[in-house]
């Protein structure tokens, strides 16, 4: 912020940037330390979900098509892994999904669905720690 400052302030005091040109030893790393910016503001983790489906970074899955959902640990993170009928599969820190609300509510509804529609059998502990419903074994339906 202080270099983007002093980039402005010389260029008003010398209502010129041709000194830009002229001093492209300074003028280069300049730039490059803007472009890292940039760069590492552009590749930081992200999420985004919508009705269906759910993204991270450039992975995504629909969430009503879920075949597979589990939970392991990676580090000091408990690591959220769905994978849908497509193939298509997210890993996800659970913790990062769960502080956006709306988020949330929209991934384990979907969830949910895969889990009551038969199209996914979670291991009792994603049951557990996503407080799901029983497993194949434990449900009654009327034919």
């Amino acid at each position: 912020m202080l270099i983007g400052l002093a980039v402005v302030l010389l260029s008003l005091i010398n209502w010129d940037v041709s000194w830009l040109v002229r001093t492209w030893y300074l003028t280069l790393p300049l730039m490059l330390f803007f472009a890292g910016i940039v760069y590492r503001q552009a590749s930081k983790d992200w999420l985004a979900a919508g009705a269906t489906w759910f993204q991270h970074r450039t992975a995504w899955v629909d969430l009503y098509e879920l075949t597979e959902i589990k939970i392991g640990a990676a580090g000091a993170k408990t690591m959220l892994r769905m994978r849908n009928a497509s193939g298509q599969n997210v890993q996800v820190a659970l913790n990062d999904v769960q502080k956006n609300q709306a988020m949330w509510d929209l991934i384990y509804n979907g969830i949910l669905h895969s889990v009551v529609t038969d199209k996914a059998d979670p291991p009792p502990n994603v049951r557990t720690i996503l407080k799901l419903p029983g497993g194949k074994a434990g449900r009654h339906r009327s034919p």
